[in-house]
């Protein structure tokens, strides 16, 4: 089993993706949970830690309850069976087989070829992974911008409950999609640039090419089955949401929606904080408006990337108590 990562900011489409691809009978979706960076730097050189499978379920429970509408399958004793003489990366694949309510179906008998980890978090990451496992690879999907941040707004408008500023997303959706260009200049052959707006207009074509990348038998995008939210927590409302519009057709109409929802003043700052990423990702900007950003939110974007930098480095004990 490889590890493909799914990496880019949030709202970029995926979700979609990863359940698109996750219905493949050689890939497996798992759950958006950051497992495999949160041990990456204390658990990889440590093959017989008899603490790994303590702290792996420490982590579990953690993230069950703060987010009790996921429907995680996964069991401590099944957790202690994984062989403990497994390097870190078949520990996390073999973990990561446990992460479904499918686990005993035919799919994961034969053993999938990919497991697939869509986290966005994993964008400023992701340099690790792949130059220490070759054998993996990343799609990087990217949206235009005014569209990413017009879906946070919506999204906050509705059931997602975060209040990050739009300008602070703009500031975000920039720092976060400068990692590819790094990327591709080191890891070329391990990754795949993926525009959302590609993948809703032309989706088995963006499919074709996936599969093909990934080394996987071609299918039919038609032929997939509408992903079914049981067992979810029926009162959690972002869940019922995502798997209502995961049970849509994928429709184009979603490339332009963003002028439906941004004004004028909102169209011009984003183009203004963007317009250079927006051009090397073949994004058009239609103001040349110059716009103020106010220093405090440049300082909290600084800022998230920063703690997420040092978090991922900090020892596990201490991050466990932080989740917990």
């Amino acid at each position: 089993m490889n590890r493909l990562f799914i990496i880019g900011i949030g709202r970029s489409g995926s979700t979609l993706l990863s359940k698109t691809l996750g219905s493949h009978p050689d890939c497996l979706d798992n759950p958006e949970i950051p497992l495999f960076s949160f041990f990456y730097k204390a658990l990889r050189n440590n093959r017989f830690n008899s603490k790994r499978n303590h702290l792996v379920v420490r982590f579990i429970n953690a993230m069950k309850r703060r987010h009790p509408g996921h429907p995680w399958q996964i069991q401590p004793e099944e957790i202690a069976q994984i062989p403990r003489e497994l390097d870190y990366f078949s520990y996390m694949n073999q973990l990561s087989t446990l992460f479904t309510s499918d686990s005993t179906s035919e799919k994961n008998a034969q053993g999938p070829k990919w497991i697939i980890d869509k986290n966005p978090v994993n964008t400023i990451h992701a340099h690790h992974f792949l130059k220490e496992y070759p054998q993996t690879k990343a799609i990087f999907l990217v949206r235009d911008p005014r569209a990413n941040v017009a879906s946070r707004i919506q999204s906050v408008n509705s059931v997602h409950g975060r209040n990050n500023h739009w300008i602070l997303n703009a500031i975000r959706w920039k720092r976060y999609n400068r990692h590819f260009h790094h990327l591709r200049r080191d890891y070329s052959s391990q990754i795949y640039l993926l525009r959302y707006e590609q993948f809703v207009t032309h989706p088995q074509q963006t499919i074709d090419e996936l599969c093909a990348f990934l080394g996987l038998s071609p299918m039919k995008i038609d032929e997939i089955a509408t992903w079914n939210p049981s067992g979810h927590n029926e009162t959690n409302a972002r869940l019922n949401k995502k798997y209502v519009d995961l049970n849509q057709p994928i429709s184009p109409r979603a490339v332009e929606q963003w002028r439906e929802v941004l004004d004028l003043r909102q169209q011009e700052t984003i183009e203004f904080i963007c317009r250079n990423e927006m051009y090397k990702f073949g994004y058009e900007c239609e103001t040349n408006a110059t716009a103020y950003i106010p220093l405090t939110l440049q300082i909290i974007a600084y800022w998230y990337d920063l703690k997420e930098k040092l978090l991922f480095h900090l020892p596990s004990s201490l991050k466990l108590k932080r989740l917990e």
